[in-house]
């Protein structure tokens, strides 16, 4: 089997606001590169993540991470699936924050193995439908503010779901990363002074590493390069700066820590998803 002829290019129209909610019958073999959720409405199915299968029943769901192999096949005729699929910038955060080391990098990065199914006996799994139908309600009449609830029942079907993998299944969230390093020193200090030079062997010697092993340790602990983390503390700041004051673009690159205007524009670009002029003139097509 060739697997990467199963890829998937996964619909999802808006790319700032990236998931899309699919009502359907069966799932064909495939994976991709988006999360997904997968909840039974109606009838009874074979679910395949990977090398696991498993019957699930109306009610039920299963959740299934990027890049892994799934499909469904029908045991009851009468079987309805609704399939969320979305990116995982849509419920991380900017990477700067405790929420994506504690909770959604342990997942991503297989440090932590998730349940891939809840059956509908399970604890919490009445919550976590509620949500699952609030979100499609949101989702199909895209009233005003439609973006900030799905986010938040994403948000809490994900809290729910982390609660029962660690009260019921036993897991530990502590990650080895942190039962090691400390890196709340350099990420202060980044934060500070994120427009200064921070050099990697400096960086390195704050949390008593060789750069080498700080480079890998960095990247499992905040899903990002050194200089990749450090281009979002500036960008955000200039993305700030852009909206909340007068001066040029050219002073506020400079203020963030870019010498050069031109890459500065690149890794804005990048990382916003639209220009520095975008943002100042707030002619981004967000959400529109």
């Amino acid at each position: 089997m060739n697997i990467k002829l199963l890829k998937e290019q996964t619909d999802i129209p808006d790319k700032t606001f990236p998931i899309n909610v699919f009502f359907t019958h069966d799932i064909y073999l495939h994976w991709h590169d988006h999360i997904e959720w997968v909840f039974i409405k109606e009838g009874k199915c074979r679910i395949q993540i990977d090398e696991t299968f498993v019957d699930l029943n109306k009610g039920e769901l299963a959740f299934i991470n990027s890049k892994q192999l799934h499909s469904t096949t029908t045991l009851e005729q009468d079987l309805e699936l609704i399939c969320i699929v979305f990116n995982e910038s849509l419920v991380r955060g900017n990477g700067l924050d405790f929420i994506d080391h504690h909770y959604f990098l342990p997942y991503l990065d297989k440090r932590m193995k998730w349940p891939r199914t809840m059956k509908k006996d399970d604890p919490y799994i009445q919550e976590i439908n509620a949500s699952f139908l609030r979100l499609i309600n949101e989702f199909e009449n895209k009233n005003p503010g439609y973006e900030l609830l799905i986010k938040a029942e994403l948000l809490r079907i994900f809290g729910l779901f982390f609660r029962y993998t660690l009260v019921f299944l036993n897991q530990s969230t502590t990650l080895d990363s942190k039962k090691k390093y400390d890196f709340s020193h350099l990420f202060q200090a980044l934060r500070q002074h994120y427009n200064r030079s921070f050099s990697l062997n400096e960086a390195a010697h704050m949390v008593n590493l060789s750069p080498n092993h700080f480079c890998r340790v960095f990247k499992q602990v905040t899903g990002k390069t050194f200089i990749e983390y450090v281009h979002l503390l500036r960008i955000n700041e200039a993305e700030r700066m852009l909206i909340e004051t007068n001066d040029s673009i050219t002073e506020i690159a400079e203020k963030v820590g870019f010498s050069d205007i031109n890459y500065f524009g690149r890794v804005f670009k990048k990382i916003k998803n639209a220009t520095p002029t975008c943002i100042r003139k707030q002619t981004c097509p967000f959400n529109s």
